[in-house]
């Protein structure tokens, strides 16, 4: 067998997944408060009524909703990476329980 061998610091680990979890929900809540004040904010059509400015809305207002939807999913994605992040360290440390269990049932 290999003198090299993975080390899981838990509580390291752990801090880590909660540390990126954290770090989702806070994007979450920026793209909540900033995504509602662009969107209040390009609800009044600040580019006019006019032809070009009825061009730019039909322009504009899909990119606005694939970059709000866009934010929103990604903060998800992130929060979960930490949750699957910290269900790894749990599943690592159970199967290491039950691995050293078994060993010491043969001793």
């Amino acid at each position: 067998m290999s003198s090299r061998r993975l080390r899981l610091d838990a509580e390291e680990a752990l801090a880590g997944s909660h540390a990126l979890s954290a770090a989702g929900e806070d994007l979450d809540a920026r793209r909540t408060r900033a995504g509602a004040e662009i969107a209040a904010a390009s609800s009044a059509s600040p580019w006019g009524r006019d032809e070009y400015g009825q061009s730019f809305e039909r322009h504009y207002r899909p990119f606005e909703q694939q970059v709000l939807v866009a934010w929103q999913q990604i903060a998800a994605y992130v929060s979960g990476l930490g949750d699957a992040g910290a269900q790894s360290v749990r599943d690592n440390l159970e199967a290491d329980d039950r691995a050293a269990q078994r060993i010491r049932g043969r001793s």
